[in-house]
């Protein structure tokens, strides 16, 4: 481990900061810089050890290690010098050397900036238009967003009174209540309300006879 490597991977580097993998390739970078020596070879951490640097899985770790090599920042080791330290060559992880030597600095890492996060107006990576009334070219007022269901999309329990099948009134002759269906509005035969026959007047199909006695 180098003091010289570290201080460089966490501050000179050149690692875009546009790059959507940027951090990643920050951490798996100081990750290797804790392996190499002071000139900046040789580092050769397992993915394992990796991974639990930098919180990743092994394979964003695969990921980050191909993006930096990408970007030149490290380079493939001696093999022959990973294996004087690993002999088993089903064990033996690759070796990088980092590319100190760049101490250019092509990114500016201030510690008030870094990768934001998207702005309100955008939902996983989709910008959200203005919509007509929130426009400004139709200098219409802001209207919630909020999309209320039409009252002949509702179910007829939540309808307004109006929008049901309206109920025609009691015609007068018979003693029904305005709340009765038709289908049971009467004219009583006697006093004691033993017999009745259909309102005719309610039912304009009836003879008088089809309700019969009851």
């Amino acid at each position: 481990m180098s003091i010289e490597v570290i201080h460089w991977a966490l501050n000179t580097a050149p690692i875009p900061r546009e790059r959507r993998d940027a951090s990643s390739l920050a951490a798996v970078l100081v990750g290797l810089a804790n392996h190499a020596d002071p000139d900046g070879r040789n580092a050769f951490p397992s993915l394992a050890r990796l991974a639990r640097y930098t919180r990743l899985s092994e394979r964003s770790v695969r990921y980050a290690l191909r993006g930096l090599q990408d970007l030149g920042l490290i380079r493939p080791s001696d093999p022959n010098i990973v294996a004087a330290y690993v002999k088993r060559a089903d064990r033996r992880p690759n070796g990088y050397d980092l590319a100190i030597d760049r101490a250019e600095v092509l990114v500016d890492n201030s510690v008030d900036e870094g990768q934001s996060l998207p702005p309100a107006e955008r939902h996983e990576g989709q910008t959200r238009s203005a919509r007509g009334a929130n426009s400004d070219t139709t200098g219409g007022n802001a209207c919630p967003r909020t999309v209320l269901n039409r009252p002949g999309n509702r179910p007829v329990r939540e309808r307004a009174p109006e929008a049901r099948s309206p109920i025609p009134p009691p015609c007068g002759q018979c003693d029904a209540r305005p709340s009765d269906p038709v289908s049971a509005r009467v004219v009583w035969l006697d006093a004691d309300h033993a017999r009745s026959v259909r309102c005719p007047r309610c039912h304009p199909a009836a003879d008088g006879s089809a309700g019969g006695a009851r």
